[in-house]
C-alpha cells in the first residue's frame, strides 16, 4: 500500500452478498438484463430463474455443488478479466469458481471440490485446515510460475491469475469479525502475500507484476436471529419448491438481514412463474392480502424496493419505501432509470422534502444530486461513497433489471437476521453483510507489487474500476461490458 495505489473507500456492488459481488469484482461490469445487456446474469447467491416452467431454483453453496454453474449463470454479454486475457498468455484461477477463460483450474475437478466442501463444513476440521488451506493457494500459483509446462503446456508463467482466499469469509461468519481465530487468519493470510511477493521477486517475476488485493464486501454483527415461520402461515402463502410443492405461491430465495421475495404472477401458465403487476401484488394469495403492507409487519423491517409494472431493460422505475422506526410513518422515493451501457443514467427523486429514503439530504454533497435530474455512476459514486448506502441509485435498478431477480425486497437495518435459504432455516449466525450500510458496502483496495506502478491514494473507487486498471498496465483493452474506470 505504501509504494502503490490504494484506497480507503472502495464502494462494492449491490446487494453485498458474496457470488455478485464477486462476479463484479471479477467482470469489471455489473448485473442486469443479461439477455439484452452488455452486463452479468448473477443477481443473488440464490435466484430463482423464471424462464422455464417449473422454473428452477439456484444456490450456489448447495451440496450439489451448483457453484459450478456460476460461470454459465454469467451469460455470454460480458466477460471475466481471464477471457479477455485469453489469447495473450496463459491464465490461472486458484479457489474462485468464477473461473471462465482460465487454462489451469483449482481445484481441477468436481471430486475435489467435494472433499473440500466437506472438510471444511465440519468446524474442527477446518479450524485444523485454516493455515493449510492459506498455505496452499499461494503454493499453488507459485507452481504455476516454477514448472508452467506442467500446468499449461509450454514454458510460459501465467499473465493473469486470480485467487480467492475463503477462509475468512467462513470464518467471520462463524465466530465474527472480533475473533481471535479471524484476526489470527487475516494475518496468516498476509503472511502468505509476503511469500508469494519474496518468492516472486526471486524468480524475477515482481517488477513485471502488479498485485490486487480487495474484499467482496464488509461485515456487521446483528443483536438477535428472528423467524418468519408465522409471517407464511398467517398471509396463506405457501413456499414452492422443485421436488415438494410445485404449486407454492412464494419463494423467498433468502433473509438474513435482507429478503427476497419472489411472487407468482397472475398470468403465470401451470407451473410456470411470471413477475406479478403492482396491483396483483396489493391483493395477493388466498386471503387477498397487500404484500406491500404485509411485509413491513416482519419484526424490524425497515426499507422496501419493487419495481414498475412497465419496466423495460432500458427504461423504469423502482419504488422505495422507508418505515419511521419511532412513528411507523412510511416515506416513499423513487430511482428511475434511462438506458443501457455507458448510456445509462438514474433519478433519484426525494418524495418527502428532506426526509429521503437512504439520508442523503443530510449531506451537503450527496443532497446536490437529489436535483430531479439523471446522474451517472461516477456522480453517484463522488457524491455518496462517504455515505451508508453509497451508489444505490445507480445499482439497485440495474439488480432489478435482471429477470432473475426478486419481485420484493425487505431490508432491516442490521439489528436482527433470519438466516433463511429457500425457505430453509440455516445456522443461527449473527455475523453477516447484505445490508447496505457502509461497513458492508465499503472494502479496502490494494495494487502493488511493481515499482513501476504510480503511488497515489484514491479518495473514491468502485471494484469494477479494478480490471480494467489491471489491463490498462499491461496495455490491454477491457471487454466492452466494462463499466469500471482505470484508476491509472
Amino acid at each position: 500500500m505504501e509504494n502503490g495505489i490504494f484506497s480507503r473507500n472502495c464502494v462494492t456492488d449491490f446487494p453485498t452478498i458474496t457470488y455478485p459481488t464477486q462476479q463484479s469484482l471479477i467482470t469489471g461490469t455489473y448485473t442486469g438484463n443479461y439477455r439484452k445487456e452488455l452486463c452479468h446474469g448473477v443477481p443473488l447467491s440464490d435466484w430463482m430463474g423464471r424462464d422455464i416452467a417449473p422454473p428452477k431454483l439456484r444456490c450456489y453453496a448447495s451440496k450439489d455443488l451448483q457453484i459450478y454453474k456460476m460461470n454459465e449463470d454469467l451469460g455470454r454479454n460480458c466477460q471475466t478479466i481471464l477471457e479477455t486475457l485469453q489469447d495473450s498468455g496463459n491464465t490461472s484461477s486458484i479457489v474462485q469458481f468464477i473461473n471462465r477463460g482460465a487454462d489451469y483450474i483449482f481445484p481441477e475437478n468436481k471430486i475435489k471440490l467435494a472433499f473440500y466442501y466437506l472438510l471444511l463444513s465440519r468446524k474442527r476440521f477446518f479450524l485444523n485446515l485454516i493455515a493449510l488451506a492459506n498455505t496452499m493457494i499461494v503454493q499453488k500459483l507459485l507452481e504455476n510460475f516454477k514448472k508452467p509446462k506442467k500446468y499449461f503446456g509450454n514454458n510460459e508463467p501465467p499473465i493473469c491469475s486470480h485467487l480467492l482466499f475463503f477462509t475468512s469469509d467462513i470464518l467471520c461468519h462463524a465466530f465474527g469479525y472480533d475473533n481471535k481465530y479471524y484476526k489470527l487468519n487475516l494475518i496468516h493470510i498476509d503472511k502468505q502475500i509476503g511469500i508469494l511477493i519474496s518468492e516472486l521477486d526471486k524468480m524475477g517475476y515482481l517488477d513485471d507484476t502488479a498485485i490486487a488485493i480487495t474484499a467482496d464486501h464488509g461485515n456487521y454483527r446483528a443483536g438477535k436471529t428472528g423467524s418468519l415461520t408465522n409471517f407464511f402461515e398467517h398471509n396463506g402463502l405457501t413456499h414452492y419448491h422443485t421436488r415438494k410443492n410445485l404449486k407454492g405461491n412464494v419463494n423467498l430465495c433468502g433473509f438474513t438481514g435482507v429478503g427476497f421475495f419472489n411472487f407468482k404472477g397472475a398470468s403465470s401458465h401451470k407451473y410456470g412463474w411470471s413477475h406479478p403487476t403492482i396491483n396483483e401484488l396489493k391483493k395477493y394469495g388466498p386471503k387477498r392480502i397487500n404484500l406491500l403492507e404485509s411485509l413491513f409487519k416482519i419484526e424490524e423491517s425497515y426499507l422496501m424496493y419493487y419495481r414498475d409494472t412497465n419496466n423495460t431493460y432500458d427504461k423504469g422505475i423502482i419504488h422505495l419505501k422507508r418505515k419511521d422506526k419511532t412513528t411507523g410513518n412510511i416515506i416513499l422515493g423513487t430511482i428511475e432509470y434511462r438506458g443501457t451501457g455507458n448510456n445509462y443514467k438514474t433519478k433519484y427523486i426525494d418524495e418527502d422534502d428532506n426526509n429521503d429514503i437512504f439520508g442523503y439530504s443530510n449531506d451537503d454533497i450527496a443532497s446536490k444530486l437529489i436535483d430531479n435530474r439523471f446522474h451517472s455512476i461516477n456522480e453517484w459514486l463522488k457524491g455518496t461513497s462517504h455515505l451508508d448506502y453509497p451508489m444505490y441509485p445507480d445499482l439497485i435498478p440495474r439488480h432489478f433489471k435482471n429477470p432473475r431477480s426478486s419481485d420484493i425486497i425487505i431490508s432491516t437495518d442490521g439489528n436482527i437476521v433470519f438466516n433463511y435459504e429457500h425457505k430453509k432455516k440455516k445456522m443461527d449466525y449473527s455475523y453477516n453483510h447484505d445490508i447496505g450500510l457502509r461497513k458492508c458496502a465499503i472494502v479496502p483496495l490494494i495494487i502493488g507489487g511493481s515499482k513501476e506502478i504510480p503511488h497515489q491514494e484514491i479518495p473514491y473507487c468502485k471494484t469494477t474500476d479494478i480490471v480494467p486498471t489491471l489491463l490498462k498496465m499491461i496495455g490491454k483493452k477491457p471487454h466492452k461490458s466494462v463499466i469500471g474506470e482505470s484508476l491509472t
